[in-house]
């Protein structure tokens, strides 16, 4: 039996914010129903049982690799003028057992408060811009690889599941994800994106009613060490994913029947144009529909990992899922990602270095004070109370 009273926590809480602490993660303890979620592994383990297969052993050597990775501040430094942040991206490649890394970055300074969610895609297409500077260099001769790992998903978010867009944001993706596929594919090189957030229920389709957790811990419950399991292709899986969502998920959230089937018919439609395109503008992704999902669980982890294979290279998913399995590390993810992420990791406390140097130049050839006065004022925190989460460490 818990006894609150055994519990310690080595920071100091005043005492009705733990009262609710507990009370809070009681109340979430007593919604989770894992009775229910381990009846839904056991009825899914006797409908997949047939794709589960042992990892076979491929060395961490057999393939020539690139990880390419971004990342930013966990906050951005809000000033009075607009919002100042740094995104880097780069890469890591094991070439014959040499290490290849190159890293850069931008600079954004925007007067909006939507650069939290434009960071986050711009990221995503500067990774993406990196695989086809990659790949040029391949169908030139300069690079020699096998195979590009994206932490994250292939395709961008909103796609794979949305019309293709014709302007702004989205249609800034798309197009850097057809120039990136299009030479992946001139190149025959194998394109895999790691993911970490999980929060899909495409395994609903193998009972046909909605899962009630997401595709990662299910399949940490259904795989052994050792096992992965193969999906299939996105063209198989999504038209049934949408079918389940809006006619059983959608309905258990409250959606009418009427309006249930009314969505799913518009998504198969939609689905169709980003498979196909309509002949105009909409060009659509072909390459969704030929790309497989698999979940495989390495030996010396408990969680299973989710890839998006897109294997242009034909290199084969056993032989994919073998590579990437023995190098795998307690993370969860391969050992090459986890070198990325470290070489691209921003420190919120570059923020602060940022914006001495943006102050220094803003200021170089005025000499208004009036106008000296201006910059400083852009140039302040709207919040000087949260300055020590951003400021440089004293020499």
């Amino acid at each position: 039996m818990f006894d609150e009273g055994d519990f310690t926590i080595d920071l100091w809480v005043d005492p009705p914010l733990l009262n609710a602490l507990f009370e809070g993660a009681r109340d979430i303890a007593g919604k989770l129903d894992l009775t229910s979620v381990m009846g839904e592994v056991n009825e899914l383990r006797a409908r997949v049982s047939d794709r589960i297969n042992a990892i076979p052993s491929v060395g961490g050597g057999r393939y020539f690799t690139y990880a390419i990775d971004s990342s930013f501040p966990p906050s951005p430094l809000e000033l009075v003028g607009g919002v100042l942040t740094v995104v880097a991206y780069g890469y890591v490649g094991q070439v014959g057992g040499r290490t290849d890394r190159y890293v850069t970055g931008d600079v954004l300074y925007e007067d909006s408060s939507d650069l939290n969610k434009s960071i986050e895609v711009l990221s995503k297409i500067r990774e993406r811009e990196m695989a086809a500077r990659l790949l040029r260099d391949k169908l030139k001769g300069r690079r020699s690889m096998d195979m590009i790992i994206l932490d994250g998903e292939i395709y961008v978010h909103p796609l794979p599941y949305n019309l293709p867009a014709h302007e702004g944001v989205r249609r800034r993706v798309e197009d850097v994800l057809e120039v990136m596929l299009n030479l992946a594919e001139r190149t025959r090189t194998t394109i895999v994106g790691v993911v970490k957030r999980v929060r899909s229920r495409y395994l609903s389709i193998y009972i046909n009613h909605c899962l009630s957790v997401n595709d990662k811990l299910i399949a940490s419950l259904l795989l052994n060490k050792g096992e992965y399991i193969d999906l299939g292709h996105y063209g198989e899986i999504l038209p049934k994913w949408i079918q389940v969502n809006y006619m059983d998920c959608e309905v258990k959230r409250g959606m009418s029947k009427d309006e249930a089937e009314r969505r799913f018919n518009e998504g198969l439609e939609n689905l169709k144009r980003v498979f196909n395109g309509d002949g105009g503008r909409l060009r659509g992704i072909p390459k969704v529909a030929d790309t497989r999902l698999v979940f495989y669980k390495a030996p010396v982890t408990a969680v299973a990992t989710k890839l998006e294979v897109l294997d242009l290279g034909g290199l084969g998913i056993p032989n994919i899922v073998g590579y990437l399995s023995s190098q795998t590390t307690n993370t969860g993810y391969p050992y090459l990602l986890d070198l990325v992420d470290t070489y691209v990791r921003v420190d919120s406390r570059l923020l602060d270095y940022v914006k001495t140097l943006l102050t220094k130049y803003a200021g170089l050839d005025v000499e208004d004070n009036r106008v000296k006065e201006l910059v400083n004022t852009l140039l302040q925190l709207t919040n000087p109370q949260k300055a020590y989460l951003y400021r440089q460490m004293e020499g």
